[in-house]
């Protein structure tokens, strides 16, 4: 169909398929990860701990934003790709459109509540006297244009599930860099502080955004976007929200993670706080690194699971976890050897460098098993497999992080924050490989009766 990779989906060989569809899905993961570390290298410039500190403490809520955009992120993108293997191209426009209107009046009515309760968000959140002013006014730039951070995450991902992996990549990388680029002069020049860093984000999501708006108009994909399109069905809600549904939840529980965190930080102190706020940049982007690298699996899986072709899923699955499990070992480097130059170069203050060298090293043993972690989700996802995928979605931080957090500072103290979701991790990988066995098995007999036929 026109619009779409269905060469490369059906007939590429699978290493050279699953490359290029992830490549530069890592991509533009890394570039969009830059400007969250430009955000953190000009604030730390300031030589200000508390507005470095007010970032971290308002993670959580732009993760909550991001959640409304993981519904349909991921939920639409896995439908879609199945109904472009089962050639149901009708489907994959409402889908498209349905994901775009709906996720924008959801992320409205979200942001009008965070307004009105911002006071008892900003205590929750973990403020102290010092940085609830700057953490109040980075929300309520973000906040505000809430949409527009939505509508990049959904209309790249929709995208990438058709194949079209370059335009997904450019808009990001046109938005990041305009970020980039106008992170000092909001900052530095204008000395907005962190209310700057927001509203560089803000505009480099936007241009981003107009980018993918003339992509869907030119109607050159299957996708759309036109209102005519916007046609609900029950079909279309369950298709995305079984999927969709559970990862936003694991995001949001996510969040609450972060802000147990950062409460059971600052018992320790501020410079904890600043400190995770810094390490964590890194931890994201090597996590993100993988999860680019398995997203770029997920519309391959999807279309041939779709198609009824499962012993070319399984191949590619396999290839996944196998390089991907390479790309981690790769990635322990910089959490290994590299951390002190990564920490300082955000910050002078000895204490936080400290603290966030510990975290980052903590981390690196979770490093060698992200790969399998997230291609066993991502499959879950692109099956179909809602249980599944809620499990291992929510299971990450509901069943494990939470309680190790809890537990583990009571036990070993600050020790305990920072090896708290090295463990997690660990237990999370045990249970996606357990639940994922008997999808495993079907797989294999199922591709094993395709060798037999031909």
């Amino acid at each position: 169909m026109q619009g779409t990779n269905i060469e490369l989906l059906e007939h590429s060989p699978v290493p050279q398929a699953i490359l290029k569809l992830s490549i530069p899905t890592v991509l533009s993961n890394i570039v969009s990860l830059l400007y969250n570390l430009t955000d953190t290298y000009f604030i730390g410039m300031l030589n200000d701990p508390v507005q470095l500190g007010a970032i971290s403490l308002a993670f959580p809520v732009f993760m909550l934003i991001q959640a409304v955009g993981n519904v349909f992120g991921n939920g639409a993108p896995s439908y879609i790709s199945r109904c472009l293997g089962a050639k149901r191209y009708d489907e994959v426009k409402r889908t498209s459109a349905v994901s775009v209107y709906v996720s924008s009046a959801a992320t409205i009515v979200i942001g009008i509540a965070i307004f009105a309760f911002m006071n008892l968000i900003l205590h929750l959140l973990g403020t102290s006297e010092a940085n609830i002013g700057p953490t109040r006014a980075y929300l309520q730039v973000i906040v505000a244009f809430a949409v527009v951070i939505i509508l990049q995450v959904i209309l790249s991902s929709m995208l990438r599930a058709v194949g079209k992996v370059k335009e997904a990549v450019i808009g990001i990388i046109i938005g990041t860099v305009l970020n980039i680029v106008l992170d000092p002069v909001f900052i530095l020049v204008f000395h907005q502080g962190v209310a700057g860093a927001a509203i560089a984000t803000v505009i480099g999501n936007f241009v981003g955004v107009v980018y993918y708006i003339i992509v869907y108009i030119k109607g050159e994909i299957p996708l759309s976007i036109q209102p005519k399109d916007c046609r609900p069905s029950v079909r279309i809600f369950s298709e995305v929200l079984k999927i969709g549904l559970p990862n936003s939840v694991s995001v949001i529980i996510m969040s609450c993670s972060n802000i147990i965190l950062n409460n059971l930080a600052s018992d320790f102190g501020d410079h904890v706080v600043s400190a995770y706020g810094v390490s964590g940049k890194l931890i994201q982007m090597v996590f993100m690194i993988v999860v680019g690298y398995v997203t770029g699996y997920m519309p391959f899986a999807g279309y041939n699971y779709g198609a009824g072709n499962f012993r070319r899923m399984l191949l590619a699955l396999k290839f996944t976890i196998l390089s991907g499990t390479g790309v981690c070992l790769a990635l322990l480097v910089p959490f290994v050897w590299l951390s002190p130059n990564f920490v300082g170069a955000f910050t002078t203050d000895a204490q936080i460098i400290d603290v966030g060298v510990r975290f980052l090293r903590a981390q690196a043993w979770a490093v060698p098993i992200m790969a399998v972690q997230t291609t066993m989700m991502v499959t879950f996802q692109a099956t179909g497999q809602a249980i599944q995928a809620m499990t291992v979605n929510m299971g990450r931080q509901l069943l494990y992080n939470i309680p190790f957090l809890f537990l583990f500072s009571r036990l070993w103290g600050l020790n305990g924050l920072l090896y708290a979701q090295m463990a997690a991790d660990y237990c999370t990988v045990i249970t996606a490989v357990l639940i994922g066995i008997p999808l495993l098995r079907s797989l294999h007999q199922k591709s094993k009766q395709q060798t037999d036929n031909t």
